[in-house]
């Protein structure tokens, strides 16, 4: 997962990305944390779950929620995001593991079409293609090769994300 949320607590306020998520805990991950046993609260949009820092390690911790949450509600796109995110990262998955792509990529390209939206797009799906573009360029630029190599493209998913941000508020002021 590549989800963008708002963290608060006692100790500190801040975006975190949620890379695992359950009904009822997630892992989350950001340069500054929470210590251990503190009481928070992650909100995205209308959604918000309260919980306590059960593990840490490194720059990842675990969250334990103190009610379930639907987690296809936190999804961009409810449940249609990540199964692109899924087809994606196991079409490509083999190639960095050194061989070709197992996958037919002719099925991989109508699962994909069939997992966009038909209806025209709303702010928050918008919204949830951009922080899925953040989070992309926030991994991608953890790898100094990457970085080294990519910068300019870095810079265009940047850009990309800012415009469908813009294109989002437009929509919405329609």
């Amino acid at each position: 997962m590549f989800i963008i949320v708002n963290l608060s607590c006692a100790s500190m306020s801040g975006t975190v990305r949620i890379r695992d998520m359950s009904d009822f805990g997630a892992r989350i991950e950001a340069d500054t944390l929470p210590p251990l046993g503190e009481r928070v609260k992650l909100r995205k949009g209308e959604l918000s779950a309260t919980g306590a820092i059960v593990r840490r390690v490194g720059n990842q911790a675990g969250v334990h929620f103190e009610r379930p949450v639907n987690v296809v509600d936190w999804l961009p796109n409810k449940a249609r995001s990540q199964l692109m995110v899924d087809i994606a990262f196991e079409t490509i998955k083999p190639r960095f593991e050194g061989g070709p792509p197992t996958a037919n990529i002719a099925a991989n390209a109508r699962a994909e079409a069939s997992a966009l939206p038909s209806s025209p797009a709303t702010r928050d799906e918008l919204e949830g293609i951009a922080d899925m573009l953040d989070a992309l360029a926030d991994t991608m630029s953890e790898d100094p090769v990457i970085i080294a190599s990519y910068l300019d493209k870095l810079q265009v998913l940047d850009i990309a994300s800012q415009k469908l941000r813009k294109v989002g508020r437009d929509l919405a002021q329609q």
